[in-house]
């Protein structure tokens, strides 16, 4: 269990805390944050008014279970969560190597810092406007198509209209995603819940997927009944264009928004507003046939909206579950391989290996040094590949390094 502790809470606990350090480095308007199990402090550390971090301290007989590296995340996500950027670390504690695993960078002199921890949250604010944005639209364009579409007698329209009430529900089932996909890393899912983004994703390909069953088999089924065509109104041809212009408008934005969060559901929710500009064109299509040719166009487009429809519902569906089935990236690979390759000592790096979350990668491969090395002169050169991967590809949150020896 995580506590912070400022104010009138840190005086109470002061007196418990000097008790587990006696040098403990504390003025009352400083943040403490500590780590209890059964109600036992066993490590804090002191965050100053500045963000500097003062003091780390765990338990002896807690050292080297992580509970420090915790710490540091429970701060992290902490501060990202009040829109602070950075953490400062202004002079060498006990452990310089452990500061540099939780994340702390040079900066200038002596001074270390991590920095965007807002990241996430912008990322998550970025996908929660578009998405909020994408709902209250689709709603009003569902509006008009259906009420349109039944006082202009277009079954074509009507037909999209129940497309965009789709759009609505796989909206919202994104938004949900985004801020379930944002939360931290935390001990039962120490990758995050970034692929909850993928599973969203997955769920709006489902949700085109049935309704294209159901606008198909609708239509084919008012086909062979033979009931009465109706000519279209003049008027359901703007309300087609007038979707026709947003939606495109709406997809352009939407998929630069995914691509720049690199965000599965967002850009699975684009994908869709594609489908839509697409299925609208059909409708539109159709409403001129249907005028100036045959009524049956109406029926006829209905039917190929609703297989556009299936179709980008298929796409999205297997785009989203080779994400969640951790497809490798061939090209970040390759440079990944180069770049480790390039470090004197390596006879060569191979089976690397990538999963994602989110956003995130994570790494994993082996390296091949001469066995004659010690093991801290290899556990010291793959930490050195492992934090300059990290400094260098921005995208990847994590590396795991496996040591095989030439004999």
């Amino acid at each position: 269990m995580y506590r912070i502790l400022k104010g009138k809470t840190l005086e109470k606990f002061t007196e418990k805390l000097k008790d587990l350090n006696s040098d403990i480095l504390l003025n009352l308007d400083d943040s403490v944050f500590i780590i209890l199990i059964e109600e036992e402090i066993i490590g804090y550390a002191v965050l100053g008014k500045d963000k500097i971090l003062k003091d780390l301290f765990i338990k002896e007989e807690k050292r080297y279970s992580s509970f420090g590296t915790r710490l540091i995340e429970f701060i992290k996500n902490y501060l990202s969560a009040k829109g602070i950027d950075e953490i400062y670390l202004d002079r060498y504690l006990e452990n310089t190597i452990f500061f540099k695993k939780a994340g702390f960078k040079e900066w200038s002199g002596n001074v270390y810092k991590i920095d965007g921890l807002t990241v996430r949250e912008k990322r998550k604010r970025d996908g929660v406007k578009s998405t909020v944005l994408s709902i209250v639209i689709n709603i009003f364009l569902a509006g008009i198509k259906i009420f349109f579409g039944i006082f202009g007698k277009s079954k074509a329209l009507v037909a999209d209209g129940f497309h965009s009430v789709s759009d609505v529900v796989g909206s919202v089932v994104v938004l949900v995603g985004i801020y379930l996909g944002n939360k931290p890393a935390d001990e039962e899912h120490p990758y995050g819940h970034g692929k909850l983004e993928s599973i969203a994703g997955n769920i709006i390909g489902v949700i085109l997927v049935i309704t294209a069953y159901s606008l198909i088999m609708e239509n084919v089924l008012d086909y062979f009944r033979g009931t009465e065509r109706l000519i279209p109104e003049n008027i359901t041809l703007v309300i087609v264009v007038i979707s026709i212009v947003i939606k495109y408008v709406l997809y352009r934005y939407k998929y630069n928004i995914g691509m720049r969060i690199k965000n599965d559901a967002v850009l699975a929710d684009a994908r869709e507003h594609k489908s839509d500009v697409l299925s609208s064109i059909g409708v539109l299509i159709g409403i001129l046939l249907s005028i100036y040719v045959n009524p049956i166009f109406d029926l006829l487009l209905s039917i190929v909206v609703g297989l556009i429809i299936g179709k980008e519902g298929l796409h999205i569906i297997f785009q989203t579950s080779n994400n969640l089935m951790d497809i490798q990236d061939r090209k970040l690979i390759g440079e990944i391989d180069d770049y480790v390759n390039s470090f004197r000592y390596i006879e060569n790096a191979h089976d690397i290996r990538m999963k994602t979350s989110g956003n995130i990668v994570y790494l994993s491969l082996h390296i091949r040094l001469d066995g004659k090395m010690t093991i801290y002169e290899g556990h010291e050169l793959s930490d050195d590949i492992k934090y300059s991967i990290l400094n260098k590809f921005e995208d990847v949150g994590d590396v795991t390094i496996h040591m095989d020896c030439t004999i």
